[in-house]
């Protein structure tokens, strides 16, 4: 029982630091090995429910700031679609991941997205608010999602925009799109992926297949 007690007190307190750091990849480390003790609802029911509920207050209280917990809100929902794919075994579905640059706190093109996505059969991993390059490729290289969305909602935004599609193009091997209010400016940039302007949710199948 003491051990018990000490590993789950151990588990929150990494949990907590790599949520509020936006680190999903330790994040998933720290399930994995939990769960090599005990199991997944003992992780949701004694680690990452009581977390996000310290994460709250802290914002409640102004220990932490409202982007720092935007930013563990996103990486404890990742986090929980990875651990429900691992239980269910969802992921031969194909896997998309959606991110913005960093700067761009306008998620809601990113969550719009997730939910259309997901209703045609996708594996949406929605990363929402802005999370360091390194943290986005980090994942990339530890899921292999099929496909990278970059959403950019503000044109002041565009130019972390092309730095992102460029490092992302530099270390990995994998379609990009691009796409979101700030595609309807009079100057787009270039971009290393595929830019989508003016299209619908419904021609999004369509392009992911031809992309």
């Amino acid at each position: 029982i003491k051990k018990r007690e000490e590993v789950t007190k151990k588990s929150k307190q990494q949990l907590y630091k790599k949520l509020t750091h936006g680190n999903i990849e330790e994040s998933e480390k720290i399930y994995e090995d939990y769960v090599k003790i005990f199991n997944s609802s003992d992780f949701f029911d004694k680690i990452l429910k009581p977390v996000m509920h310290d994460i709250g207050e802290h914002w409640a209280t102004n220990k932490i700031s409202i982007a720092t917990e935007h930013v563990a809100s996103n990486i404890a929902q990742t986090l929980v679609k990875i651990i429900m794919d691992k239980i269910t075994g969802s992921s031969k579905k194909k896997k998309i991941l959606i991110c913005v640059p960093l700067g761009e706190e306008h998620h809601l093109g990113c969550d719009v997205l997730e939910t259309y996505l997901s209703i045609k059969g996708f594996k949406v991993y929605n990363m929402g608010t802005s999370m360091p390059t390194e943290s986005i490729i980090s994942f990339i290289e530890n899921n292999k999602p099929d496909m990278v969305f970059v959403s950019i909602t503000l044109p002041d935004n565009l130019s972390a925009g092309q730095r992102l599609v460029k490092k992302i193009k530099e270390e990995c091997s994998i379609p990009i799109l691009i796409g979101g209010y700030a595609m309807q400016s009079e100057k787009i940039p270039k971009f290393e992926g595929k830019v989508v302007t003016n299209s619908n949710l419904e021609e999004l199948p369509k392009i992911i297949r031809t992309a």
